[in-house]
């Protein structure tokens, strides 16, 4: 951080920024994350175990990382992240299969770097996009940013859903390869780890695309007025962390626009991504041939185009409270749909959850780097990355204590277990928008209580309170 960026510098940031969140969200091994898992050699539990790894390392790394970012550097924070992701890809690459303690021990490894990859990369590549943006003195152009790498993102995800899934079926593969020379055949073994080595060698290009980019120094506003350059390292850099957590804590309480945007993401991404998890026996249960489970998956993906044009046109065009509600209109009448376990069609009442993801991240994205101070801003995107783990971890408890309820009162009867768990599932259903409605409500009752002027909601441009 010696010079100043040039302009050329700062629109370089911007590409790469784009191309980064491209190829980071690129994984071959998604569309049989859960097969691949359990061909290696790993056991169900195992497999709930290194889910519950992963989660509870985004979730213990995910402030302190953003406050790292802001305080030694946003670069630093997204080459680190990229090089966690090839780390984690590479451990399992090439790990003898079958069942052992070394392919557990190696997946753990796994969950851990690619949980503390997240972690390091939320808010940090955002920080510095916008701020790269802002020096061009252009930082209108945000959510025409967020468009164009929704829409980047959106068609990488649909070929990678698409290539992954050929890429583990050893028909598809052998054949492909004996058109070409009728002596090439792969082993089973090498198929299953395929979409991993392919999503090693994606993780090598984000890892050197990272090293391109360009790192913005950052102020932070001390008492009296005094802007100081934080140069932080071992030791001292933990303990600016934790201080620049407090800060940005205080400022985020402080902004309640800020704030309220925040839980608003919480509240509608919660809902509609623990849908998403579970989407696949929703699937089932309408009559859609599991044959046709990532064709669905790469769809959604690609109706992210969409949702990514409609969520700019509403930044700019409708105030916070509006988009609010708009968004709540659209989960719940989703919700309610999915509900109703419709056969075959009501797969059209998922797009609501999955487009719901993406237009939350995409609006409180837009909404918290507009109104977000510099010094803070990897931060503060930080405490948007921690409530939305921390309210699916809520949403599932909450799914878990509900299911675990209906099979008990079901079992009373004389049901097969398959059926049972269908019955249990479709009842458990309607409680998403009953429950996504309590949200809502207390949301908006928490918002007139603690925010003083509560026009802030109301207009198109919140004042900056910086």
């Amino acid at each position: 951080m010696n010079q100043p960026p040039t302009q050329a510098q700062l629109e370089n940031n911007i590409r790469r920024f784009v191309l980064f969140r491209l190829l980071y969200s690129a994984r071959f091994y998604y569309p049989v994350f859960t097969v691949l898992f359990l061909d290696y050699g790993l056991t169900l539990e195992q497999f709930s175990i290194l889910n519950l790894v992963w989660a509870l390392s985004i979730v213990i790394a995910e402030v302190p990382s953003g406050a790292l970012a802001d305080l030694i550097g946003r670069k630093k924070l997204i080459v680190y992240a990229a090089g966690l992701m090839v780390v984690e890809l590479a451990l399992i690459a090439f790990v003898p299969m079958g069942a052992s303690a070394l392919l557990f021990w190696m997946f753990f490894g796994n969950r851990v770097c690619s949980g503390l990859s997240e972690a390091a990369a939320s808010g940090a590549d955002e920080a510095l996009a916008f701020d790269s943006l802002k020096l061009l003195g252009r930082e209108d152009e945000w959510s025409r940013i967020l468009e164009r790498t929704g829409h980047v993102v959106s068609i990488g995800f649909f070929i990678t859903m698409i290539i992954g899934a050929f890429a583990y079926d050893p028909a598809m593969v052998n054949g492909m390869l004996a058109a070409i020379n009728p002596t090439w055949e792969l082993s089973a073994e090498t198929i299953i780890r395929l979409p991993v080595i392919l999503t090693l060698i994606t993780a090598i290009i984000v890892f050197f695309n990272t090293l391109g980019m360009k790192d913005i120094e950052t102020t932070k506003h001390q008492e009296g007025g005094v802007d100081t350059l934080i140069a932080a390292n071992g030791m001292d850099a933990v303990l600016s962390s934790f201080r620049q957590i407090l800060r940005a804590a205080r400022w985020t309480v402080n902004h309640r626009f800020v704030l309220f945007v925040i839980l608003a993401a919480l509240a509608l991404d919660s809902v509609a991504r623990q849908f998403v998890v579970l989407a696949s026996e929703y699937y089932r249960i309408i009559g859609i041939p599991v044959s046709w489970f990532g064709f669905i998956g790469a769809g959604m993906a690609l109706f992210g185009i969409v949702s990514a044009r409609v969520s700019r046109m509403l930044v700019e065009r409708q105030t916070p409270l509006q988009n609010f509600l708009l968004l709540s209109g659209i989960l719940l009448v989703g919700l309610f749909g999915i509900a109703l376990v419709v056969p075959v069609v009501g797969v059209f009442f998922a797009i609501g959850a999955f487009a719901m993801m993406g237009m939350v991240q995409f609006q409180a994205s837009y909404y918290l780097n507009r109104e977000a101070d510099s010094s803070m801003r990897a931060t503060i995107l930080s405490f948007k990355g921690l409530a939305l783990n921390l309210g699916l971890g809520i949403a599932s408890l909450f799914y878990t204590v509900l299911a675990a309820s209906l099979r008990e009162v079901q079992q009373s009867g004389a049901i097969s277990e398959e059926l049972l768990e269908d019955e249990v599932y479709a009842d458990a259903l309607w409680a998403f928008p009953f429950y996504y409605l309590v949200l809502c409500v207390a949301l908006v009752i928490a918002a007139r209580s603690l925010v003083g002027d509560y026009s802030v909601f109301m207009r198109l441009r919140a004042r900056r309170k910086d």
